[in-house]
């Protein structure tokens, strides 16, 4: 079977949804005996400079990649081995996109009631307590409130 292949070089950082890439050229690749769509491994003939590009992208399968390793078979044919990208490529297929959630960690936006170990969270909670002026005659009770006060 017979495919396309965009080789790109990466410029993100793997824990990023929507990557910057530049795409670097695209060659006619077969997938090697074996394989499966999510680790595949990929034969073609390339002579340009292998190291520029880490990152791949099969149209066919709708899949983004990165490339985990590069043997040589023989002169100018290689097997290139990927691993999915499961963040870009949801984002690309857009299952991402319209969801909503709680980052737990953000660059920019900070949630101060997210305690994710980077400020010092400290709720001051307010405990009290209170006599019953006629006391308990036969049972036992614990009483406990939660919530705030109104102002």
């Amino acid at each position: 079977m017979a495919f396309n292949i965009r080789l790109m070089t990466n410029k993100s950082a793997d824990n990023v949804a929507d990557k910057e890439y530049d795409t670097l050229d695209t060659v006619n690749g077969t997938l090697k005996d074996g394989t499966s769509i999510i680790n595949p491994v990929i034969r073609f003939a390339y002579d340009g400079a292998l190291q520029d590009f880490n990152y791949f992208y099969i149209p066919q399968f709708q899949r983004w990649y990165f490339v985990t390793d590069i043997r040589s078979v023989r002169n100018g044919i290689w097997d290139v081995s990927g691993h999915t990208d499961v963040l870009t490529t949801a984002w690309k297929l857009g299952g991402l996109k319209g969801t909503m959630g709680i980052t737990r960690k953000s660059q920019k936006n900070w949630n101060l009631d997210i305690n994710d170990g980077s400020i010092k969270v400290y709720q001051n909670p307010i405990v009290t307590t209170e006599l019953f002026p006629n006391g308990f005659n036969t049972f036992n009770y614990v009483l406990a409130v939660a919530g705030g006060r109104s102002s």
